[in-house]
């Protein structure tokens, strides 16, 4: 009877181990998406869920999502450090009035976007709306046709952002914009960014466009390496908060075609060098200044407001 009783408690404990072992299963650090994926699905290779919001909620922060074949996959709110592997062929349809990609996480949360497609339509507002987390990458990713703006960078912390090998094109605003504090802050926020090969065509306003225009709020710094704006309203754009040098902004080894090709305002300040500027030219107001390495091509664009280094 002893035998029998012990049997039958190692019986039960072990089923006791086998109920709770699932409850403990780590969340996945690697999910899946794919056009034949369901949202029921537990986002694995195998079995791969359909959107990417179901596939975000489902991986563990710093996780990846890998898109497994062409499809649209949705608009997404980004709360948590995450990368998404779109393969160049990761699509979102914007919905009319809304934002494909809206980034509000923690702030130390670390995003990356690579190989996406987000297609406005004509109707959607917003490509990219990064409002907090402490970086943000984009790389390989076109970004098109919304009302308002490609691709908007206003964290209410400080910030990096990197973008590379994209294309941001046919916007009703901006191409990118760079604002932080544009929802209040308590102490000073700094923002740099790096845009390297990256275009801005046809967009209704600035191609790329930086502000620290919140007095006491914002330092802002930015560098476009080998990037082309073309047919928008000013190609390179920099607005500070008044106080000289509150708003950097290198442009190297870039070209400006057929827009107003370098403007800074406000206090702001645009260093330019092996760049070519079309015959739009550059610009400063009182205060803000575009200063140039003397060793551009702009035969037709009046002279920068300084010089600096050789000339």
């Amino acid at each position: 009877m002893l035998r029998i009783a012990l049997s039958a408690l190692a019986g039960s404990l072990l089923a006791v181990d086998l109920d709770v072992g699932p409850a403990q299963a780590q969340v996945a650090s690697r999910v899946f998406v794919a056009a034949q994926g369901l949202d029921a699905n537990p986002c694995t290779f195998a079995q791969p869920c359909r959107t990417f919001q179901q596939a975000h909620n489902a991986v563990a922060a710093g996780g990846e999502i890998d898109v497994l074949d062409p499809a649209g996959y949705g608009a997404l709110t980004i709360s948590k450090s995450i990368s998404i592997q779109g393969h160049g062929f990761a699509g979102i349809a914007v919905p009319g009035g809304g934002t494909a990609i809206t980034i509000n996480a923690g702030t130390s949360a670390a995003i990356g976007l690579f190989g996406l497609l987000i297609e406005g339509g004509g109707v959607g507002q917003t490509g990219i709306d990064f409002q907090s987390g402490r970086s943000l990458v984009i790389a390989n990713t076109v970004v098109r046709h919304l009302t308002s703006s490609g691709i908007v960078i206003e964290p209410g912390g400080s910030s990096q952002i990197a973008v590379s090998n994209t294309l941001v094109t046919d916007n009703g605003g901006h191409g990118i914009y760079v604002e932080p504090g544009l929802f209040g802050c308590v102490v000073p926020k700094k923002a740099s960014a790096i845009f390297r090969k990256v275009g801005v065509h046809r967009n209704a306003l600035r191609g790329i466009g930086i502000s620290g225009a919140f007095v006491n709020c914002n330092v802002v710094s930015a560098i476009a390496v080998d990037c082309v704006a073309s047919n928008n309203q000013t190609g390179f754009y920099a607005l500070g908060n008044g106080v000289i040098d509150s708003t950097l902004f290198n442009v190297f080894r870039s070209a400006a075609f057929q827009n107003q090709g370098i403007l800074a305002e406000g206090g702001a300040t645009i260093y330019v060098s092996q760049s070519d500027i079309d015959i739009d030219g550059w610009s400063a107001n009182t205060g803000a200044a575009v200063k140039s390495y003397g060793d551009n091509n702009s035969l037709f664009a009046p002279a920068p407001s300084g010089t600096v280094g050789r000339n």
